[in-house]
């Protein structure tokens, strides 16, 4: 089995391991506990984003095991915050970020009312 096939069955899983550990080294980076909050708020908006882009057109799965990943490992990385809050904001920022899109307050950039 060739590296292009394996990579082709297994670009959920290997994407999570990815996020995880970029959610884990920027976690850790940002020694500042509202730079670390910022960016979870940041990364909550964006995940809520591509979720209401894709959650009709691909399986929904693997990119919820994206979220999920990256989510995971900013919290293992978190030694300045408090885990509780981390997860409160990017719930926060996920609900808005979806509900603004599925209003149609925000459009993807592709969307007929992009530029009004």
């Amino acid at each position: 089995m060739n590296l292009a096939k394996r990579f082709n069955e297994t670009w959920a899983e290997t994407s999570t391991v990815v996020l995880l550990l970029v959610g884990f080294l920027l976690s850790i980076l940002l020694f500042s506990a509202t730079l670390s909050y910022l960016t979870v708020i940041l990364a909550g908006l964006l995940s809520g984003r591509i979720f209401y882009l894709k959650r009709f057109k691909e399986p929904i799965f693997p990119f919820f095991l994206m979220i999920l990943g990256f989510l995971f490992g900013y919290l293992l990385g978190g030694f300045w915050v408090s885990r509780w809050v981390v997860v409160i904001f990017f719930a926060i920022a996920f609900g808005v970020s979806h509900y603004l899109h599925t209003k149609k307050i925000l459009v993807p950039f592709d969307g007929q009312g992009f530029i009004r």
